[in-house]
């Protein structure tokens, strides 16, 4: 929200959107800023609630990779003293075998494969503000599947490191996201932050993570406290 202070009408891209408001990076941008974009979410039950509360976006129901066709989605469930467990999904075997040495259990999805050009191609314009990554190990394969130089997008932010550790991950595909023209603006322990290397202002607003000048409240403080109603 500092970073596009001002920015009304927005478009992003959100590959791995998961949930509408717990955990959305798009949500306070849609709300207060009347921003609208493309929801890709491949598990059922999320992208139907994606659905009924992102009624002004595109939402689709596909995973994002470099080879088109179909996949086995891994969905991941809960195990003894387990919860939730749903944004640990994955298309990667590795990943879930993780999981499931970590008590986890699973059940599989056939999903539809997209790459990330076409789904470009099909709604957004080249400059456009917002790419957001998260898909569980998998961050590697949906970058290379655009041409990121060609489509431009203001600000690029991705998960970073391997799923359920502090260790980074970035090393895989941070190579190509610099040769398209950006430079690293955050780390916050997850996620790092990308900007245009033309847009040092931007880049600046980026650079300082969420923090009590900010005047932020999180979403579940504000619920308890009447200021907003349910999802």
């Amino acid at each position: 929200m500092r970073a596009f202070a001002g920015r009304r009408g927005g478009f992003f891209v959100d590959v791995g959107a998961g949930e509408p408001v717990s955990g959305s990076l798009t949500k306070n941008l849609v709300d207060g800023l009347g921003w609208r974009g493309v929801n890709v979410e491949p598990l059922p039950e999320r992208h139907a609630r994606l659905r009924r509360a992102r009624g002004r976006d595109v939402n689709l129901r596909v995973a994002v990779g470099d080879s088109p066709g179909t996949a086995t989605f891994f969905r991941v469930v809960p195990g003894p003293g387990k919860t939730g467990g749903g944004g640990l999904s994955t298309l990667r075997r590795d990943v879930l075998a993780r999981h499931l040495a970590d008590g986890w259990r699973h059940e599989e999805l056939r999903v539809e494969v997209v790459t990330l050009e076409s789904i470009l191609g099909a709604h957004a314009e080249p400059g456009f503000d917002l790419l957001k990554v998260d898909v569980e190990g998998a961050e590697a394969a949906v970058l290379r599947s655009a041409d990121l130089r060609a489509w431009r997008p203001r600000v690029i932010v991705v998960e970073a490191t391997v799923p359920l550790t502090k260790r980074p991950s970035h090393r895989e595909w941070e190579p190509g996201v610099l040769a398209a023209g950006y430079e690293p603006a955050l780390f916050d322990g997850l996620n790092r932050f990308y900007a245009r290397e033309d847009e040092p202002v931007l880049r600046e607003r980026l650079a300082v993570p969420a923090n009590v000048l900010d005047n932020y409240i999180p979403y579940a403080c504000a619920r308890r406290a009447g200021l907003i109603g349910p999802a």
